[in-house]
């Protein structure tokens, strides 16, 4: 595989307010590097891909882009992650409680942004609670964490007995998190990374990348440029790696990262895809980060006239719509947000009734996911309703 990158950068501060837009993985890169969902401490690649050379702003039109050949991908060694397996090494975590015990029990929801990457955990989760009897505290922060801590500490004074976090950086929070330790206060979240004292709940992010890099090898014929479209965050970054993995399997693939260091939105891939379309027409599939950025790529594609194919991770409504309308978009991964939900709710009154936490404390427990095609995409106003596995990794 060959890789190259051309992104625009955004500073560090900006880059940390929206670092958990989808989930939340360890950060190693710089703010100038591009990021591969939206959540997640994720595993390390067992294989690590070549380093980035940069590139220029703008890439020459190439004169051939090499042509796809009849050259299968390698079939993945061990289980089979993209109907919802448990990767190779990973110990299935039994999720359960009575629900029942949440009648009188106060609650606080911080939620990250109203877009569907966060409410596919935070509404599941609030549903379980309100419809069981718990008083419920729902915070959108709008994409802003600085707004946490203040919400945080008015739940720690107002005697909240649950408290709950999708997508939001709590760095700097360790004291108040000890806050809820020494209060008994369980706190759980979604793709808010791994700090001492929560329950870390998350989709695998690499797998997620492995599972549509696969994808994507097998309809190309292993060949051919593939442009990956991204924003900064974490999981994004994680999900990266994921692809750049497998695709260093293939040598006549070659990988392009592009994007804005903030855009999340459908406009921002829609216009870094025409971009990038402009420099090279050859490109024969394009990979969004999240869901809106694959969204937008396929917008560009399909407006640009290209054959292009388009994927990307999430499992979000839009994509899903997407598929069922048969253009440029093709397939995600659906990772399982709604179940996360409501194990979330189902820990939390375990944890009420005096039981310590499921599986080995302090080690993430990961959700697996789903590839969504054509084949099995669900119905306008369904959910990919694969029964979700939840494990944690040695």
């Amino acid at each position: 595989m060959k890789q190259r990158r051309t992104f625009t950068a955004m500073g560090l501060a900006a880059v940390l307010m929206t670092a958990a837009a989808c989930g939340g993985d360890s950060d190693d890169s710089e703010a100038t590097a591009d990021e591969p969902t939206a959540e997640a401490t994720a595993e390390a690649p067992t294989a690590e891909a070549p380093e980035p050379t940069e590139a220029p702003a703008t890439d020459p039109p190439a004169t051939e882009a090499p042509a796809p050949d009849a050259t299968e991908a390698p079939a993945a060694d061990g289980p089979d992650t993209s109907i919802g397996e448990i990767p190779e090494g990973g110990v299935e975590v039994t999720i359960e409680g009575d629900v029942s015990t949440l009648a009188g029990v106060t609650a606080g929801i911080a939620n990250l942004a109203p877009v569907p990457g966060a409410e596919r955990w935070s509404r599941p989760l609030e549903a379980c609670l309100v419809d069981n009897g718990a008083d419920v505290d729902f915070q959108d922060i709008g994409g802003d964490p600085t707004k946490l801590p203040a919400i945080l500490d008015a739940w720690l004074a107002g005697g909240r007995q649950l408290a709950f976090n999708i997508g939001i950086d709590m760095s700097g929070q360790e004291s108040t998190l000890a806050g809820f330790g020494d209060a008994g206060v369980p706190f759980i979240t979604w793709g808010a990374g791994n700090p001492e004292g929560v329950v870390s709940l998350d989709a695998n992010q690499e797998e997620d990348g492995r599972i549509i890099a696969r994808y994507v090898a097998e309809q190309i014929g292993g060949a051919g440029d593939v442009l990956l479209v991204n924003a900064n965050n974490p999981a994004l970054q994680s999900r990266e790696a994921g692809i750049a993995e497998v695709f260093a399997e293939f040598p006549d693939i070659s990988l392009t990262v592009t994007g804005d260091a903030l855009g999340f939105t459908v406009e921002a891939a829609q216009a870094s895809t025409e971009a990038a379309l402009q420099a090279n027409p050859d490109i024969v599939a394009v990979i969004g980060g999240f869901g809106s950025l694959g969204i937008g790529a396929a917008n560009a594609v399909e407006a640009a006239g290209s054959a292009a194919i388009v994927v990307s991770m999430n499992g979000d409504p839009e994509e899903y719509a997407a598929i069922r309308a048969g253009g440029a978009f093709k397939a995600t991964v659906a990772d399982g947000h709604e179940f996360g939900g409501e194990a979330a709710c189902q820990i939390a009154a375990s944890m009420l009734a005096g039981n310590p936490p499921p599986g080995e404390a302090g080690v993430p427990i990961f959700a697996t996911s789903v590839l969504v095609t054509a084949d099995n995409v669900p119905a306008d106003g369904e959910i990919e309703a694969t029964p979700r596995k939840f494990y944690q990794l040695p």
